[in-house]
């Protein structure tokens, strides 16, 4: 089994990190199991953890539509660290999942102390932004 920092390591978001970093980032980690089915975050809950999942399938709804199905090496939970509001949408384990959980005292000092961090991370929303309207375009 990979350990924590490796697992950080394929995490596109943490592409340009060095391994030194990772590493300090991967002891401040909670490693949690979640049974299939399990609901690991609500669509307007409060949000104050960002999970990188390690093992599993997780999909995410919004609005009770699903989105998108997150798996290894991929991420969710981060757009309410950045602006402390409720969660935007729902996640569910669709198979046993594990995953690396962080609490924003950890993940939000750690993004500004890495901008290439932060830099990934509004990429991503712009992506998002494009994704909703582009289907809103088509409805």
């Amino acid at each position: 089994m990979a350990s924590t920092d490796e697992v950080l390591e394929r995490v596109s978001l943490f592409a340009g990190v060095k391994p030194r970093d990772l590493k300090k980032l991967s002891k401040d980690a909670h490693e949690v199991s979640f049974a299939a089915g399990t609901t690991l975050t609500q669509d307007d809950g409060f949000g104050s953890t960002f999970f990188v999942v390690v093992e599993g399938k997780v999909e995410i709804e919004v609005h009770g539509r699903p989105v998108r199905t997150v798996g290894p090496g991929e991420f969710f939970g981060e757009m309410a660290l950045i602006d402390r509001d409720t969660r935007s949408a729902t996640a569910t384990a669709v198979t046993p999942t594990r995953c690396l959980v962080f609490s924003r005292p950890v993940f939000r000092p750690f993004a500004h102390n890495h901008p290439e961090v932060a830099w990934a991370l509004l990429e991503l929303m712009v992506a998002r932004v494009r994704e909703v309207e582009s289907r809103s375009d088509a409805e």
